[in-house]
């Protein structure tokens, strides 16, 4: 078995012109010896595309580096499906311009995938910075570095479904495994939630406890929309996630991680004024035969409409997780 097989980074930029050369040297200096980095710039109106032409004149890694320089922003799901089909690694990176690969990560996710055949990606650790400059780790650890919970491995789906126990910018695919589930969904305008609920659904997830990316939580990120008042662009996704698992979904402690998932997302959808895909939330929810206090509440909150939008919002920069 060869120890250091091919990995392929896919490395997607918008907007990201103050973050993008720290991204681009994290790679130059990871060490891993067998990369191929593919440069998407996705119609940036920044000077994105620029900083990175310079950064490449100026460097020369020791990997093979493809640039895509659109005109126009493609969506995310199909111009990463496009860039993969043209790639050769072994196993996956999907990259932020915003984010951080930190040194050791491929290669420590890389010998855990070896020593684990046949499961779909590894997932490790994240430092998450805050807009304040502040950091800390997305799991639980001592003063000394030291995980303080236990992490599940294994079958993740029905905790997957259920909330968020992986941080999805830390996972790296196996590229057949990736490729046999379809690639992301381009029917939706974000991928992680849906493709991990798809390879946890008939594959294992496996785990490096090292911390293996820097992920900025900033304003400008698409992430941050997730929840933006009376527009999200990702929640009708979600929903549509939510209703593809309600087809997946095998036994009742499944419908009931669902549920537990489709109630969060309603709360938020109706906190951040997106009453018609809340309303959608609420309709699956009955569906799968929720009952109680809280779907009344959301119910009846639903028909008034009423906005609490700018009050979230506030407390959402006070507390951007």
């Amino acid at each position: 078995m060869d120890s250091t097989p091919l990995v392929t980074v896919i490395l997607t930029v918008f907007n990201q012109s103050p973050f993008i050369k720290e991204t681009l040297e994290s790679l130059n200096n990871q060490g891993y010896p067998n990369l191929e980095l593919f440069v998407i710039d996705n119609g940036s109106k920044d000077n994105s595309r620029q900083v990175i032409t310079d950064w490449l004149g100026k460097n020369h890694p020791k990997f093979p580096i493809s640039t895509v320089f659109r005109n126009e922003p493609m969506p995310y799901c199909e111009s990463f499906n496009k860039v993969f089909l043209k790639s050769k690694g072994k196993y996956l990176i999907d990259l932020s311009g915003d984010d951080v690969i930190l040194p050791g990560h491929i290669a420590l996710s890389v010998a855990k995938l070896q020593e684990s055949i046949g499961a779909a990606c590894c997932f490790s650790d994240v430092q998450l910075v805050m807009p304040n400059g502040s950091t800390k780790t997305y799991y639980k650890r001592d003063s000394d570095g030291h995980l303080k919970q236990k992490i599940k491995i294994g079958n993740l789906y029905t905790s997957i479904v259920e909330s968020n126990v992986v941080s999805s910018v830390s996972l790296v695919f196996d590229s057949e495994i990736f490729t046999k589930v379809g690639g992301y969904d381009e029917n939706l305008s974000y991928e992680d939630f849906d493709i991990m609920v798809r390879l946890s659904r008939d594959y294992q997830f496996v785990f490096s406890n090292h911390i293996g990316i820097k992920k900025r939580i900033h304003s400008k990120s698409f992430s941050a929309g997730q929840y933006r008042p009376k527009k999200s662009e990702m929640l009708p996704s979600t929903l549509k996630v939510c209703q593809k698992i309600k087809k997946l979904n095998k036994r009742p402690k499944e419908d009931k991680a669902l549920i537990k998932r489709i109630l969060f997302e309603t709360k938020h959808a109706l906190l951040s004024a997106n009453f018609e895909v809340a309303r959608g939330f609420i309709s699956l929810a009955k569906e799968l035969g929720a009952k109680g206090a809280k779907v009344s509440m959301y119910n009846s909150w639903a028909k008034m409409k009423m906005d609490v939008s700018g009050l979230y919002l506030l407390l959402k920069k006070i507390n951007p997780l």
